[in-house]
């Protein structure tokens, strides 16, 4: 196969073969399917529609499986597309990946994405084999942990104002880590969007003050739905966003770690004076919210904690729920509606219980 390296950051085994190492086939073909199709091309464009956060999702699912091929079946490569997929191969790659310890969810998106590129390779071809190994996994899937009770929203920004309070006795860059974590965890409490839109804020851009009040603003391109997305910053954090701005922001601006590169107009910086990547985003909210609560808190879970927070606090209000989480109807919100309800209902079967039990008492 042609030229190109392997990311160095996994183990072989674990790696995505890039588009350039593709045989020349497959290469052709996915190509192909991007590419916008005319009039006259109507077996092209066949993804060109989807976003490029989806296609590149999906390459790199089929580079996992290409991958499994070269260290495994090397000989298959030089199949045609079509005949190199089949039932048992799949099976095989599965067991791969599972000796790998890779949960069942992450085997389930592996499977969705070579699907998808099965349907791209050869779509005359039946492919409900890979539906079919993947509903047995489905149907022994385990929760990779068990979900304890849901932080709430408050909570979550109660630590966030805890920590940009500890900075006040702290100096230089400890205090520019701990504001920062602290902004993070009480912003994403306020306005839970999603940790790729989260973490690639921009000052200017998708932060915007507009008099004297600021606001987050996503264009279309930017979600996941396809959607605009707009909302204002509530009055209490603005003081804290703007110290951040004026003061601790620059400071970590200033720095020149190991990782270093220019930092921009991004919203959250690094230690090492970068933008902060979605992965360290990631683990800083997860190690100040592990410490406080005792388990971590994830930026999805944030999301989990506003629709919670509102379906237990305003439970007539929960549809709202689907807006402020970018979702597209209030069918993905309502199981945190359901789940208020259900809380609810028990509090009060509790209460009768107790009142039942000490009208007895009286009694007797």
């Amino acid at each position: 196969m042609s030229g190109g390296r392997y990311a160095p950051a996994k183990a072989p085994e674990r790696r995505c073969m890039p588009l350039i190492q593709w045989p020349a086939a497959d290469r052709q073909l996915w190509e192909d399917a991007l590419t916008p199709g005319t009039i006259l091309d109507d077996d092209l464009g066949a993804r060109a529609h989807l976003s490029a956060t989806s296609n590149r999702k999906t390459e790199r699912g089929y580079g996992r499986f290409l991958t499994y091929c070269h260290m495994h079946e090397p000989g298959c490569l030089s199949d045609a597309p079509t005949a190199r997929i089949t039932s048992e191969r799949v099976k095989r790659y599965v067991l791969h990946l599972t000796a790998l310890d890779n949960s069942s969810h992450t085997i389930l998106c592996r499977l969705q994405e070579l699907g998808d590129t099965a349907d791209v390779l050869g779509p005359q071809n039946d492919w409900s084999f890979i539906n079919r190994i993947g509903a047995r996994i489905r149907a022994r899937h385990k929760p990779a942990r068990q979900k304890s009770r849901t932080i709430m929203s408050d909570e979550l920004a109660q630590l966030g104002y805890e920590l940009m309070d500890d900075a006040a006795g702290q100096t230089g860059f400890e205090a520019a880590t701990s504001f920062r974590d602290g902004l993070m965890i009480a912003l994403l409490a306020y306005v839970p969007i999603r940790r790729k839109n989260f973490a690639a804020l921009v000052v200017g851009k998708s932060l915007i003050k507009r008099q004297g009040q600021w606001f987050i603003q996503l264009e279309p391109d930017q979600t996941k739905t396809h959607a605009w997305f707009e909302t204002v910053l509530p009055q209490a954090l603005l003081s804290h966003l703007d110290r951040y701005l004026d003061l601790h922001r620059p400071r970590l601006a200033a720095r020149r770690g190991r990782w270093y590169k220019p930092a921009g107009d991004a919203l959250w910086i690094s230690t090492h004076g970068s933008p902060l990547t979605q992965i360290a985003l990631y683990d800083r909210i997860c190690r100040r919210t592990r410490d406080r609560f005792g388990e971590h808190v994830s930026p999805h879970l944030f999301r989990d904690a506003a629709a919670s927070t509102l379906a237990t606090e305003a439970p007539n209000q929960v549809r709202m729920a689907a807006p402020l989480l970018g979702h597209r109807s209030f069918q993905t919100t309502e199981k945190y509606y359901r789940q208020a309800k259900a809380q609810a209902g028990h509090r009060l079967y509790i209460e009768a219980l107790f009142g039942n039990q000490n009208s007895r008492d009286q009694k007797g």
